[in-house]
């Protein structure tokens, strides 16, 4: 039986392996991507969380550190209107990457917020989805700050 799982399991494998190459991302897929970059910038930066969570697809996470993952675009567009009040959101060193209808990309990025003592600097990672019209949308967006984690809460006096 063991025999028959390897062989099973082989001729898989390598017939995955004889299938075509999904087709690079064109010029114009990477224009695209990237004016997702801009757009969220500006919807962020302007405090527009609705149309933040409508750049994400419909079943779209959102994870930051220090917080639960966010699921669809109502919990997307909660997080932020509860967030930090956004100042400004760039994003540099973005690297797009993909193939199909899939693409991912990584950036560093810099975020401003109201009352916060420094500016927080940190990179993501995103992974979009080409829509049936043509266009891309966010499937999952994982943030990380560069910054060192806030220290633990003192004791309780007793």
């Amino acid at each position: 039986m063991k025999v028959i799982a390897r062989l099973a399991l082989f001729a898989l494998t390598t017939g995955l392996g004889c299938a075509p190459p999904s087709a690079e991302l064109s010029p114009a897929d990477v224009a695209a991507i990237q004016h997702r970059f801009d757009e969220v910038a500006s919807h962020v930066t302007k405090r527009e969380y609705a149309a933040w969570a409508s750049d994400f697809t419909p079943d779209g996470v959102f994870m930051i550190g220090n917080a639960p993952a966010s699921r669809g675009r109502a919990a997307i567009q909660k997080f932020g209107e509860a967030g930090p009040k956004a100042i400004s959101l760039t994003f540099s060193d973005v690297q797009i990457h993909g193939s199909g209808s899939s693409a991912w990309a990584t950036s560093a990025y810099t975020f401003k917020a109201e009352g916060a003592p420094m500016d927080d600097t940190g990179k993501q990672l995103i992974v979009f989805q080409r829509q049936p019209d043509g266009s891309w949308l966010t499937l999952a967006a994982s943030a990380s700050s560069d910054l060192p984690p806030p220290p633990p809460p003192l004791p309780a006096k007793k």
